[in-house]
């Protein structure tokens, strides 16, 4: 209970703290989706990574992809969709975000990253994947499965994923380090910041 008051206050905080470039300031820039090709406005606050890092080209070649519709019992050795992978049958990751909230505003900022599970915790993933009452499954521990450029090396930062309601990805709280990415799940991202990473990511931005 502690860990959620404190966790809310700090939100509060970065909600009400000023910033030399605002979030208004974001909303001139024009850039192009490469999902939809069209044209857009404003701030672009999600991206994301389609496979873990490890996956390969020769994973491609072997994925079963209809393996959960074939009606075979126990797990995959190699696939991959949008929200599961698993590796030599013997890695299991799941596809989730995490959250950084924008200083001065009551955004969030998203990365859509891969995650490591335990085995155990992947087959009760796969198990309740239907049940509304996955929610109460506790936060599982998780390597992140990503290096995401923007920062210092990213790959097996601590983590733990929490299991969202049906329909929607877990989201993965970091573990408190002197890591950027963890300063800024914990502590906020500036505008300027996503600026920054919305001109590197987007050249039209």
């Amino acid at each position: 209970f502690r860990r959620v008051l404190f966790r809310s206050y700090e939100l509060c905080r970065i909600r009400n703290t000023r910033t030399d470039v605002s979030f208004d300031d974001l909303s001139s820039l024009r850039w192009k989706c490469g999902s939809c090709e069209e044209w857009h406005y404003g701030p672009c606050l999600d991206y994301s990574y389609d496979s873990p890092l490890y996956w390969t080209s020769e994973n491609d070649e072997a994925n079963e992809h209809e393996f959960f519709d074939s009606g075979k019992e126990g797990l995959p050795n190699t696939f991959l969709d949008r929200d599961i992978c698993v590796m030599d049958g013997e890695h299991y990751f799941v596809r989730g975000v995490i959250h950084l909230p924008i200083i001065g505003t009551d955004q969030t900022f998203t990365w859509g990253v891969w995650g490591s599970l335990s085995r155990e915790n992947f087959e009760k993933v796969l198990l309740m994947n239907d049940d509304p009452k996955r929610i109460e499954l506790p936060p599982m521990f998780s390597w992140l499965s990503n290096r995401i450029e923007e920062y210092p090396d990213t790959l097996n930062l601590k983590m733990h994923a929490c299991i969202q309601e049906l329909g929607t990805r877990p989201i993965f709280e970091l573990e408190p380090t002197d890591h950027p990415l963890s300063q800024e799940y914990h502590h906020g991202i500036t505008p300027e910041r996503v600026r920054d990473i919305m001109k590197r990511r987007l050249p039209s931005a």
